[in-house]
């Protein structure tokens, strides 16, 4: 019998549940109250925040699992325009909190208030176990990231440096944006298509179909877009 495709995209074309998405909300809550407890992170101007898929609303029933920024602006990483120095800038080195402290940090504040069971530290992030009340959750610890420009002006992003590797960089809030317009002038389809292909990615998957486990979800949002 011939598979009814319209079906499979309308339902997949829709996001997460209710309790799905209470699960989700959950999750960000908990390393929310997790990081406003730590008194060594009271002084360091943290801010929570969800980004990627979760924060899109892009993410889907089987990968409802949630990314959220932990950002510090006590200090940041930067990248200047060639033939610069971080003088030129006002910019003092090297920075009196290092990177590592601040996610030693965010590690005891996590596994004080979750339980040091609920926490695991992977190179780039910490991952927040699920449980009846929550949904698996990344935990990134980062930086504010500046770009400069000749004039003084930057792009503001977020960056961190994972366990034995060198720094990586995004923009969550301009992905966050552009998401939103993007959606706003495709009459509200961009979203939906966005999910039917991470739907039909993951039965890829279930399929045993190898190129399915090579195709990264913001991958497929930017393709998209």
């Amino acid at each position: 019998m011939a598979r009814d495709w319209e079906s499979s995209f309308s339902s997949w074309a829709q996001p997460p549940g209710k309790t799905e998405q209470e699960k989700c909300d959950n999750a960000e809550s908990a390393i929310r109250k997790a990081i406003a407890s730590s008194e060594q992170l009271s002084s360091r101007d943290v801010s929570v925040f969800p980004q990627g898929s979760y924060r899109n609303r892009t993410n889907i029933r089987t990968e409802s699992d949630v990314d959220i920024a932990i950002r510090s602006r006590a200090t940041f990483f930067f990248e200047l325009p060639e033939g610069t120095e971080a003088k030129d800038f006002g910019i003092s080195t090297p920075a009196a909190y290092s990177f590592d402290q601040y996610k030693a940090d965010v590690h005891k504040a996590l596994s004080e208030h979750l339980g040091a069971h609920a926490v695991t530290r992977g190179k780039k992030a910490f991952d927040i176990h699920e449980n009846t009340y929550r949904v698996d959750a990344d935990g990134l610890a980062c930086f504010e990231y500046r770009r400069y420009w000749a004039d003084g002006t930057y792009r503001e992003g977020v960056a961190f440096l994972p366990d034995g590797g060198s720094l990586v960089f995004n923009y969550p809030d301009q992905n966050y944006e552009n998401s939103v317009a993007k959606n706003d002038a495709t009459g509200r389809r961009f979203k939906s298509v966005v999910r039917i292909l991470k739907a039909l990615r993951s039965e890829m998957a279930s399929q045993r179909v190898a190129i399915a486990a090579k195709t990264p979800s913001f991958l497929i949002e930017c393709l998209v877009w």
